[in-house]
């Protein structure tokens, strides 16, 4: 279900592990052109060797999520909502979804975004890796925001099991999740 959020939330982008600072200002510039929302470079977190899937390489992103959530702290009275997005050169897996680009806690204030495996096939171009990193960045944000995943392949909030699924759908809503958008405080999509 969606819910309205006034004001908008203020966007914490947090650095997990080694990721280039200058990827996170651009990204955090992205979303504000994109959304509306303000933004802040939050502590830099680590990932820990044991959150690593043996089997796969990858990070289990649950154990991210998990320290996020930790560390969020409580909003005080009158302070606009918190959002935290991790970002880490690094990829992601879940336990029934296998790898993954990003997670986000649905209605929640985290979400984390995994750029290695953005980098496939032309991701080594600065350019198209800074889309998909706000592509994707975009899709968990709108989870954050209560958005489900939608239909239309051509809307940020379809979802990508494939690089080229990203690459399609680009960073744009569609008008049916930029209205549900707008009735959460979103006010630019």
């Amino acid at each position: 279900m969606l819910r309205r959020r006034t004001p908008p939330p203020v966007l914490e982008i947090v650095p997990a592990g080694e990721v280039d600072d200058a990827l996170l200002h651009t990204l955090g510039d992205d979303v504000r052109a994109a959304l509306g929302l303000q933004w802040r470079m939050g502590e830099r977190t680590p990932l820990r060797d044991e959150w690593m899937d043996p089997r796969t390489g990858l990070y289990r992103s649950v154990h991210l999520m998990h320290a996020l959530i930790g560390s969020a702290g409580a909003e005080k009275r009158g302070q606009a909502p918190r959002w935290r997005l991790a970002i880490a050169d690094a990829g992601f897996c879940a336990a029934e979804a296998g790898p993954i680009f990003g997670e986000a806690e649905v209605e929640g204030c985290c979400a984390a975004v995994g750029v290695a495996p953005l980098r496939a096939g032309s991701g080594a171009d600065a350019d198209v890796l800074r889309a998909r990193v706000l592509t994707v960045a975009l899709h968990e944000l709108g989870h954050l925001a209560g958005a489900a995943h939608c239909g239309r392949a051509s809307c940020v909030m379809y979802p990508s099991r494939h690089i080229a699924d990203t690459d399609h759908r680009g960073a744009r809503f569609c008008p049916v999740c930029v209205d549900a958008l707008k009735t959460l405080g979103i006010r630019k999509t």
